[in-house]
């Protein structure tokens, strides 16, 4: 347990070593006082907006604690970057990799020269003074990277005094650089990029923005287009908009607001048609026009020397030797499927769970292959790339893995590749719109997923709108393979798909089938406990809210203290806990939604973990183990889609995210038991429902 002693405090420190750092902000580090006392520093990444750089100067807010592992710890509330000075300036500029070039021989010459005007020199820019000392090129570039420094400390400035998270200040410099507190002083509501309307309102009022201020009514106007983007949508319609504007501004101005938001393409379309964001209009007008063109390419292989007739031999020998080696035959839809997409330069492959989708897919690589394609697989989870990859016996990736590989040149792309992107049904508009744009025009694209699964977090609708369109050419597999038919969970799974709510038994019958624990949210956590005492192993608890009596929070930290019981330490991950990894780390091999197990904790100076993942043990220290891990006693389906469990409990409560695809995804991810635990009358009610996806409002067709 941690035990504060001490109060709040602010403390002016020099970042001497980090021990930990993420990204995304937050950082354990290394440090020294003002006054010269060494303090080790925990901020997280609320508290931080950017990792620190050894040498650089940082006020911290917060408080000291002790713990017994690393002894007193200045814990922040706050960590607010300053420019340092006088000799401070030497470890910053020689230990800063911003300032690449400048050692610590340079960056003693450069104080030895201007002493205490060394940062007003470079604050000027006074590249010739610099150039006394070093070379020009150098010279200039620490002078850039000076200004990239001293621009971010006055916009951290500028959003405290407004009240604003100085954590935003890191994305707002990636976005605009050194330009951004220009930006903001211009248009304070440009920072609606990053910050909700009340925030962002505030602020500019603070500034002297009256209410009828042109930038005031735009940015309502962009505001409420931003709020539905949060629901989905990327077109709203003129009475919707208008409302939302209205209830934004207090005031009656919003027909104001949406007149001077078109006329500043701040927002297109019209009364009639409904509105969008300037950019999400143009991802969906994009993608559309490049998918019409690769469809106008028609028969993909009719310009190769070979032509179809020897696709269709080769489809035939493919399928063949495929049934000899898994002891089946091929049905006519999946036949179908193979023929179509090792022909069509962009097609889609649709089906639930199990019926068969990856027998095609082996086929119609091992086809691609066969005529000198480049097969590059692809799923948006490191766990469902890694079972692609599995299934299909060829190498995937996730697809932010992928696109990286691309941008750095480790992946050409020519026009004899072929992108397969499973999970599809998961795609939004920017990640789709970014692989089209790296597709050469020669290039062929297929897209595998289940429209009846969850649809993309991020918003638009890409996958379901293809799914929908006469022009796409597609092959739905509806024959079950995966589970037995003994299991039952095909019939429901098909009665649920048709939004029939199927009768399912109170009480879980011989480890088989589906059934319905029907109890109260306080009452979940009981149910649970009692359904996974045997077989425990063998379960995935499936959620779809973090939080409440039958959240995933509370059911982790449940089933975690009940596995404590049985140690003398107290920590947040032990032996015998499951854990979730939460990050892509391509040189370990573990992907974000890897599921493992806690097998030791290793105490000492160097406290780390010992976990399993799929057969392979991995050390994490025990910071670095509280950013990748999470417990993993019950998990969210979105994080479960493209996985199967041999038995899965699914935790039913009503929720705005509780929808039929939710059910159905959750369902299908069992192979041979399912039993779903809660509220039944929400359950009948989403089933009888359409998923959210149906409602989500977009202007994207083919």
């Amino acid at each position: 347990m941690n035990r504060t002693i001490a109060a709040a405090v602010t403390v002016g420190v020099t970042v001497k070593s980090v021990v930990v750092s993420s990204e995304l902000g937050g950082a354990i580090f290394g440090a020294q006082t003002l006054a010269g006392e060494h303090v080790r520093v925990v901020a997280s990444g609320r508290a931080m907006h950017r990792p620190p750089v050894r040498g650089e100067s940082w006020d911290v807010v917060g408080e000291y604690r002790y713990t017994p592992e690393f002894g007193r710890q200045l814990h922040a509330r706050q960590c607010i970057y300053r420019p340092p000075r006088g000799r401070l300036l030497i470890q910053y500029l020689a230990g800063n990799p911003a300032f690449g070039g400048v050692g610590e021989a340079k960056a003693t010459a450069l104080f030895d020269a201007f002493g205490d005007e060394l940062a007003d020199v470079l604050s000027s820019g006074d590249v010739v003074a610099l150039s006394e000392v070093l070379a020009l090129d150098t010279a200039q570039r620490l002078v850039k990277a000076w200004d990239a420094r001293r621009s971010e400390a006055e916009l951290v400035d500028y959003l405290d005094t407004r009240g604003i998270s100085p954590r935003l200040a890191g994305k707002i410099m990636r976005a605009w650089g050194t330009s951004a507190l220009h930006m903001l002083e211009a248009n304070p509501y440009f920072m609606l990029a990053f910050a909700e309307w009340g925030i962002v309102d505030a602020a500019a009022r603070l500034t002297g923005v009256q209410p009828e201020d042109s930038r005031r009514l735009i940015g309502a106007v962009e505001a409420a287009l931003y709020q539905e983007l949060q629901s989905g949508h990327t077109l709203t319609d003129h009475q919707a908009l208008c409302k939302i504007v209205r209830k934004l501004l207090a005031n009656s101005m919003q027909e104001e607001a949406l007149r001077l938001a078109l006329e500043e393409g701040a927002t297109v379309g019209s009364k009639e048609e409904g509105y969008q964001p300037l950019g999400a209009a143009t991802l969906e007008m994009r993608i559309a026009e490049r998918v019409r063109q690769m469809l106008a390419r028609g028969n993909a292989r009719q310009r190769m020397p070979f032509g179809t007739g020897h696709i269709d031999e080769a489809v035939e020998a493919c399928v063949a030797k495929l049934e000899r080696e898994q002891g089946f035959r091929f049905n006519g839809a999946q036949r179908d499927a193979v023929r179509l997409t090792s022909s069509s330069p962009f097609s889609l492959l649709l089906g639930g769970a199990g019926v068969g989708k990856t027998t095609v897919l082996r086929a119609v690589i091992s086809v691609a292959l066969q005529q000198g394609e480049s097969v590059h697989q692809m799923a948006l989870s490191g766990r469902a790339a890694k079972r692609m990859a599995e299934a299909t016996q060829t190498p995937a990736t996730t697809i932010a893995g992928f696109l990286s590989a691309v941008r750095t040149g480790k992946i050409e792309l020519d026009g004899a590749g072929f992108l397969v992107v499973d999970e599809a049904s998961m795609l939004d508009l920017p990640t789709m719109f970014r692989l089209l744009r790296h597709l050469p025009d020669d290039a062929r694209m297929l897209l595998v997923g289940d429209p009846a699964q969850l649809p993309p977090i991020g918003f638009g609708l890409v996958f379901h709108r293809l799914a929908d369109s006469s022009a796409v050419p597609h092959v739905e597999l509806t024959e079950v393979h995966r589970q037995a038919a003994s299991t039952g969970i095909p019939a429901i799974a098909a009665a649920i798909r048709r939004h029939d709510v199927p009768e399912l038994d109170p009480c879980p019958i011989q480890g088989v089938g589906v059934s319905f624990v029907e109890c109260l949210p306080d009452e979940t956590i009981g149910a649970l406990e009692r359904l996974v005492a045997n077989q425990a192993n063998d379960w995935q608890i499936l959620c779809a809210v973090k939080e409440g009596p039958s959240g995933i929070r509370a059911i982790n930290s449940h089933f975690h203290g009940k596995n404590a019981v049985n140690h003398a330490i107290t920590a947040r991950f032990l032996p015998g806990d499951p854990v979730i990894h939460l990050v892509n780390d391509y040189e370990i091999g573990l992907m974000n939604g890897t599921l493992g197990m806690v097998v030791e904790h290793v105490s000492g100076p160097k406290a780390s973990l010992l976990v399993e993942f799929e057969g392979a043990k991995h050390i994490f220290p025990l910071d670095d183990a509280d950013e990748r891990l999470e417990l993993a006693y019950g998990i969210s389906v979105h994080k479960a889609q493209g996985s199967q469990f041999e038995r899965v409990a699914v935790v039913v409560s009503e929720s705005r995210v509780l929808d039929h695809a939710l059910i159905y995804t959750a369902l299908t991810r069992g192979i041979r038991q399912v039993v779903f635990v809660g509220d039944r009358f929400a359950f009948e009610r989403v089933v009888r429902e359409a998923p959210l996806a149906q409602l989500r409002r977009t202007a994207f067709t083919v």
